[in-house]
């Protein structure tokens, strides 16, 4: 012990500095983080830009995909497929020409924190080289009324991110010709395999902007599939003869509670390519998880589909994947509306991408329509998908151990995805209920 003034002084352990040196690092993490918290934002910052709830590698638009999946289905259900990431970047571009609660909205909706947080994300990024590769295509285009002008910088961030050309059109004296040029951009962009995605009298004179994207894929199987036909149980105790891959070869499969995944890759012959893609089906068992409940687990767990893409191939015992071949459309703000985006559809703000938008009247989206269609058989896989929004003006111009060997035999409904292996980017989800149903 030490003395002062004759008195003892009882010296420190070592336990109780550890303690106080503890107790210190405690105070200065929570008076830095209230500094932080409470700091403004930097200079220029857009208050829009605050955190909000999400996931910087949630982009898909799984839940909506959810949403109109799971009402495809039900019954005796629909054939169902759509592109997440089509609609992902529909909604991405219109976002970067949102401002205030609008824009936090829409980021909350794409699962980002903030707007440099969203071109960041891996989707994104693919979207920026899919014209570069050897299986897909992305087009873009941005319609904006002649009365009308696109702010630069939206211009710059559409023409650099998505590749996207503008145009200046007549919405007022020539809604029908702008309506053909839009779909005729589509049709082109999908090598035909997407006609007259706007119906007539969708564009009208209060369109003040069309934005539209399309995306083509064709992936071969690295060997052919040989070919039979099979029985297929549909909902309702019906069973058809449907033609159906199959092989003696071993597959990517893994086993699951409820269900099977068995993963497909595609042939990659670009040589210097790192990106590669694989169709993934998930098939329920029989009694167990229907299509609702496999749409809900994807829909609600970020990782479901990557954490459920086998990594092993295994022998294989029956093999049997259908043929199949349909195309699906829905208009999808009432979907998007029930998740949460309703400012975007009545007098958002969406000061960032026209000129003039107050002296005009405020933009809105109307409508957000999306068509995808798909084809696969014994050789591959031919995919394409389109994405419009439609924006008025409304006052304008007036796992298990798999077995040694293991059955897939997909002859009930079941859920599909092509996927990106590296960003995990899903091009397209859907389900079969029916191989012969188009």
């Amino acid at each position: 012990m030490a003395r002062t003034h004759g008195k003892p002084i009882p010296t420190m352990s070592r336990f109780g500095k550890a303690v106080l040196l503890c107790l210190a690092l405690f105070a200065a993490w929570r008076l830095c983080s209230t500094l932080f918290d409470a700091a403004p934002p930097a200079p220029g910052a857009d208050p829009a830009e605050e955190v909000v709830v999400g996931s910087d590698d949630d982009a898909s638009c799984l839940p909506l995909a959810r949403e109109a999946g799971v009402r495809a289905a039900a019954g005796t259900g629909n054939n169902f497929v759509f592109s997440p990431l089509s609609i992902h970047a529909a909604l991405a571009m219109v976002t970067a020409g949102a401002r205030g609660d609008t824009r936090r909205e829409l980021l909350r909706f794409l699962g980002a924190s903030s707007l440099d947080a969203l071109h960041r994300v891996p989707a994104n990024e693919l979207v920026g080289r899919l014209n570069g590769l050897a299986q897909t295509s992305f087009a873009c285009g941005v319609w904006v009324d002649r009365r009308l002008a696109l702010r630069p910088e939206f211009a710059a961030t559409s023409a650099s991110r998505y590749a996207a050309t503008a145009e200046s059109v007549d919405f007022v004296s020539g809604p029908e010709q702008a309506r053909q040029r839009v779909n005729a951009f589509v049709a082109d962009a999908t090598k035909q395999l997407i006609r007259d995605i706007i119906t007539p009298g969708s564009i009208d004179s209060l369109t003040a902007v069309v934005l539209a994207n399309a995306l083509y894929f064709k992936g071969a199987w690295p060997e052919p599939f040989d070919v039979f036909t099979a029985p297929f149980h549909i909902p309702g105790g019906t069973t058809v003869r449907v033609p159906a891959m199959t092989t003696g070869r071993s597959q990517y499969i893994a086993l699951y509670q409820g269900f099977r995944a068995l993963k497909l890759p595609y042939k990659n012959d670009a040589l210097r390519q790192t990106e590669a893609f694989y169709l993934l089906i998930l098939l329920p068992e029989k009694g167990t998880l229907s299509l609702s409940d496999l749409y809900d687990k994807a829909a609600s767990t970020p990782e479901f589909i990557r954490k459920h893409t086998p990594v092993d191939e295994v022998p294989v015992g029956q093999f049997m994947v259908p043929n199949f071949k349909f195309t699906a459309e829905f208009e999808a703000s009432s979907g998007m509306r029930k998740l949460g985006v309703t400012r975007a559809f009545s007098g958002g703000n969406f000061s960032g991408m026209v000129r003039g938008e107050d002296e005009h009247g405020r933009l809105s989206i109307t409508k957000v329509y999306h068509k995808a269609t798909i084809e696969v058989d014994e050789q591959g896989t031919v995919a394409a998908a389109a994405t419009v929004i439609l924006m008025d003006a409304a006052s304008a111009f007036e796992e298990r151990e798999p077995p040694h060997l293991v059955d897939f035999v997909a002859d009930r409904p079941f859920m599909f995805a092509v996927v990106e292996e590296m960003t995990r980017a899903v091009l397209f989800l859907g389900h079969v209920v029916n191989p012969l149903a188009t």
